[in-house]
């Protein structure tokens, strides 16, 4: 797909509904190898409110963004990411071109071995996204509770980094 997608939590279906507004997917996991993104034209996937978990949704993490796709929720109180300590929340390597916005990313955990061991929250490599609209907290990893930045420079608007935790 190279439009604009849909997810929801609740009315969505990853096999029979096609990510449309009206049809949306249910899990972001199964969204990103339907979306293709270039440069001209990035993808946006677009949340609706909810809570996207294992508990939930069956949501699966790390969610592993790739270049020119964009993941925009509803807001930081509706659209949560709770990866309830299974694993990091997102993961970024090499992207260029995204866009992370309006939602909360919380209870990632990243205490495997190199590189998922740092990054609960957020793990950028050389990758630069827009940040704008988001909170990050509740993550816990050995190095960036919250958020790690390796060889990268991401633009930060309105983002709270709060209440992550390293490990000892």
């Amino acid at each position: 797909m190279t439009g604009d997608v849909y997810v929801d939590p609740v009315n969505g279906d990853d096999d029979l509904n096609d990510g449309s507004e009206n049809s949306p997917f249910y899990t972001i996991k199964n969204t990103l190898p339907k979306v293709v993104g270039t440069e001209q034209n990035p993808v946006t996937i677009n949340l609706a409110e909810g809570i996207y978990s294992p508990s939930t949704n069956g949501e699966s993490f790390p969610i592993e963004l790739f270049s020119h796709v964009n993941l925009i929720g509803q807001g930081e109180e509706v659209t949560i990411l709770d990866a309830e300590q299974t694993g990091r929340v997102i993961t970024m390597d090499n992207c260029q071109n995204n866009i992370i916005s309006d939602m909360t990313i919380t209870s990632g955990l990243a205490d495997g071995t190199y590189p998922y061991y740092a990054g609960g929250g957020i793990y950028l490599n050389s990758s630069n996204p827009t940040i704008i609209n988001v909170r990050i907290s509740e993550n816990t990893a050995y190095y960036g509770g919250g958020m790690h930045l390796s060889s990268s420079n991401p633009m930060l608007s309105n983002v709270i980094i709060s209440g992550n935790t390293v490990i000892d």
